[in-house]
């Protein structure tokens, strides 16, 4: 139970990337149908894209986008 608790859990995104990026490629690999291994290519490239994501996640900071008046203000004063 401990190596849930330091483990598995913390990294819980993670994990969820790799269990999208293995359906995406087993559906890409397995699959005859063109249309099917497009959708596996979606599901994998959905994986790759939580997976910057999350990785570029920081804990407490805000969205960068600039407030126009305080930027407006800055250049009249």
């Amino acid at each position: 139970m401990n190596f849930i608790e330091e483990h598995i859990i913390p990294h819980a995104n993670f994990w969820v990337y790799i269990l999208l990026m293995m359906i995406g490629l087993f559906a890409m690999i397995s699959k005859n149908n063109l249309i099917k291994k497009l959708i596996g290519m979606s599901i994998f490239q959905t994986a790759i894209i939580l997976f910057y994501v999350s990785a570029g996640v920081k804990r407490g900071s805000t969205i960068p986008i600039v407030d126009h008046h305080l930027v407006h203000d800055q250049y009249e004063a």
